[in-house]
């Protein structure tokens, strides 16, 4: 991966219309995270349909805009992350689709 080993993976907490390009997805993540954009971190944001996710990500010399369609699956929606970050092996499986769950720990029942 691309990302050094201080960067960031944080997630947009809503669904965006993904024509956006680079100028209005820095003004989010300004404005709306609160995040410097010129940092290194990647950001993350999905689309209204969950088929289409986009990053950006700031590589030292210029801002980066990927882009990533699932021909078959959708991406997880934002409401089912529960936090604002992930982890780079969370970021692995939500760009092939995985859905990403918080279990809670099973209650044990006294008899």
């Amino acid at each position: 991966m691309f990302l050094a080993s201080r960067s960031r993976v944080l997630v947009y907490k809503k669904n965006i219309d993904m024509r956006f390009g680079i100028e209005r997805l820095s003004f989010l993540v300004k404005e709306e995270m609160g995040e410097d954009v010129n940092y290194g971190d990647l950001f993350l944001f999905l689309g209204f349909n969950r088929k289409r996710l986009k990053g950006l990500f700031f590589d030292g010399s210029g801002l980066l805009l990927m882009t990533k369609r699932m021909e078959k699956k959708r991406f997880m929606s934002v409401n089912d992350l529960s936090r604002f970050s992930l982890t780079r092996s969370e970021l692995k499986l939500i760009l092939h689709g995985s859905v990403l769950r918080d279990y809670a720990p099973s209650k044990r029942i006294s008899s």
